[in-house]
This record gives structure tokens, C-alpha cells and sequence, in this order.
């Protein structure tokens, strides 16, 4: 184990929750940080929270996150909050002496119309994707900050370029939130009422997911092993008809499901080339099937404290 004590941002969402767990499990001192705990967007707090723990290393997460509709319509918020964020986390942690950085990225950043699947050498090869403009600059600037931080101050750090994740713990917003969360939130109402459930676009566009927990054991291996830009995903690519439908199944979803076509796909497809974090020795583990059954399950004994 290289670092004594870890500090964890963004700890109470659904891929901080898996990470606190993964690391308790192998035995890391580590602490979690949630937004109720200090304003990053304050430099200032950032400063006293970094210089209170002290810790070895940071796996920096928190982060303003919205699904699609949310980015689309929030543009100036994503890029302003997040900016400020990355920005007062990375240089409080370099006051404080941390020695690395393991952040997470967003394949969002990636160039609009990059061939799949996607690599790493992908990611200043152009503009990201209209729709998430905002929220992709904010993590396109945090990678050139610790590129930056690393050649003036000798910062380690690691770059988790993230696909769609899911899981217990996440933000179940139908309105702005993710598609898989804003899904089993909609299939759970629909076995409750009997109404249809209605998703947003053809149904055609393909995505990648990856279970929080997979998720989080590869931010140890890279907290352990990593030096830049890794792709984490999953390797394979479904629909959103088909992910709808594995949603229905682990609902017991019988209804009619209807598709509005006025609403946006986003991007038509998403790929990942999962090379390099598979030569660290990383693979996802829990089958999607697998998963999308624990996180409905959970969502459903949760419901009194779930997070919308």
C-alpha cells in the first residue's frame, strides 16, 4: 500500500459510497467528504479541509452532475461549478503537500465524432459533443491543470475517463438526472400506477455502462498503479431499447413502454478501447444483467432517502 491515508470527495454519491467501501475492504485509512461537509467552489474551504486531514492522496469525484436534459439546459452552471471545483481541490491539495490525484473524467470529454472505440490519444482531437459542452470543458481543463501540476510541482495523478455509471446511491431524477438511474426510477412507478412508462429518444443510441463497484475497484488500481488518461468502462456497447428492456425484466415490468422521439439520443454511439487500465490488470466483474437486478433492488428498499 503507497499511501497511508486517503481523502475521498464527493463520498456520498454512487461511485463515492463504492470507493469509501472498496478501500475500507482493502484496508486503506481513508475519509469520505460530501458537499455538506465544505463548498468546494470555495477555495478557502477547500484549503481548510486538505490542511485538516492531510491526507496522502485524493480520489477527487465530486463534481455537479446532470443527465442529459441537464447539461443541455445548464451550460454555464456545469462549466462554472465544476471549474471551480477541480480548480480549488487540485491546488488546496497541492498546498497541503498530497503527492497524487486519482480525478474523475467524463467520457464527455471526448471530441464529437472521434472513430470508436474511443482512446485516450482521442482527447484533444476536437470539440466535445454540443450537448455537454459546458460540463466537458470543466474536465478538460482539470486534466490540463494536473498535466500542468505535474510538470511544475511534481504531482502525481490519474485520470479515470469514465463511462456511464450506475448503482446504488445514485440520483434518481427522471427530469435531469442519468438514463439508467431516471429509468428504474420511471419502471418502478410504472409497476406502482400500471401507467406506461416513456423513455426519451428512438431507443437506438448505444451506450456503455459500468456498475459503481467495478468502477471503484479500478480507481484503486489506479490510485496504485496509474499515471494519466485511462478509459473505464466496459468494453461493450448496448442500446438503450435493450438496457430498457433488462430494466423491465428486473422490475417485472409488464406495461407498455413508449418511446418519445422528442426528445434528444445525445450522441448516436459510445465506445471505449479499455487497454491501458486492463494492463494494469483491471476487468469489470459483475455482469450488467447482474447489477442492473442489485441497484433496482435497492432503489426499491430505499425509497424513503433516495436522492432525486
Amino acid at each position: 500500500m503507497q499511501f497511508k491515508s486517503v481523502l475521498v470527495t464527493g463520498a456520498t454519491g454512487v461511485i463515492g459510497t463504492a470507493t469509501l467501501s472498496v478501500l475500507r475492504e482493502e484496508g486503506y485509512n481513508v475519509r469520505g467528504l460530501s458537499s455538506g461537509d465544505a463548498d468546494l467552489r470555495d477555495f478557502q474551504a477547500a484549503l481548510a479541509v486538505m490542511e485538516a486531514v492531510r491526507p496522502d492522496a485524493v480520489i477527487h469525484l465530486a463534481a455537479r452532475v446532470h443527465g442529459l436534459m441537464g447539461n443541455v439546459r445548464a451550460q454555464g452552471e456545469m462549466f462554472r461549478d465544476n471549474t471551480l471545483i477541480n480548480m480549488n481541490v487540485i491546488e488546496a491539495a497541492r498546498v497541503a503537500g498530497v503527492r497524487k490525484i486519482v480525478a474523475m473524467g467524463s467520457v464527455a470529454t471526448y471530441p464529437d465524432g472521434v472513430p470508436l472505440p474511443m482512446r485516450e490519444s482521442d482527447m484533444w482531437a476536437g470539440a466535445p459533443h454540443g450537448s455537454e459542452a459546458g460540463y466537458a470543458h470543466a474536465k478538460r481543463a482539470m486534466l490540463a491543470q494536473l498535466e500542468a501540476y505535474q510538470d511544475q510541482y511534481g504531482l502525481e495523478f490519474a485520470v479515470a475517463v469514465s463511462t456511464n455509471l450506475f448503482g446504488p446511491h445514485d440520483r434518481f431524477d427522471e427530469v435531469r438526472g442519468h438514463v439508467l438511474p431516471s429509468l428504474i426510477s420511471k419502471f418502478h412507478r410504472g409497476v406502482t400506477t400500471g401507467e406506461p412508462v416513456s423513455v426519451w429518444g428512438s431507443g437506438e443510441a448505444t451506450r456503455d455502462f459500468l456498475f459503481s463497484f467495478d468502477a471503484a475497484r479500478a480507481l484503486r488500481v489506479l490510485l496504485e498503479g496509474g499515471d494519466g488518461l485511462y478509459n473505464v468502462a466496459s468494453g461493450s456497447h448496448i442500446t438503450i431499447k435493450e438496457v430498457a428492456l433488462e430494466i423491465a425484466r428486473a422490475a417485472n415490468f409488464t406495461g407498455e413502454i413508449q418511446w418519445d422521439r422528442t426528445k434528444p439520443d445525445g450522441q448516436p454511439a459510445r465506445a471505449y478501447d479499455i487497454t491501458r487500465i486492463a494492463a494494469l490488470g483491471w476487468a469489470p466483474q459483475v455482469p450488467l444483467q447482474s447489477a442492473l437486478k442489485e441497484t433496482f433492488e435497492w432503489y426499491r428498499a430505499n425509497l424513503d432517502r433516495v436522492r432525486r
